[in-house]
């Protein structure tokens, strides 16, 4: 598999890890859920936000190089 192929795996997948927090970031705020559980989960998807942003500017073309 070429670099570009793995990169745009590996989007992609951030991709559905967002959308899974940003829906169970909804459910929680809706629910009321305990403050300490949605920190937690807001966390998460700015840290996921983050590595996705990376991934996009190219500053982890590194990581998806042949070796």
């Amino acid at each position: 598999m070429d670099s570009e192929l793995r990169k745009d795996a590996v989007k992609d997948f951030l991709q559905r890890c967002l959308n899974y927090a940003h829906e169970t970031i909804a459910k929680k705020t809706e629910s009321g859920d305990d403050a300490e559980g949605l920190a937690k989960w807001i966390a998460y998807r700015d840290y996921t936000q983050v590595a996705l942003d990376e991934i996009e500017k190219g500053e982890l073309d590194h990581w998806f190089n042949n070796e």
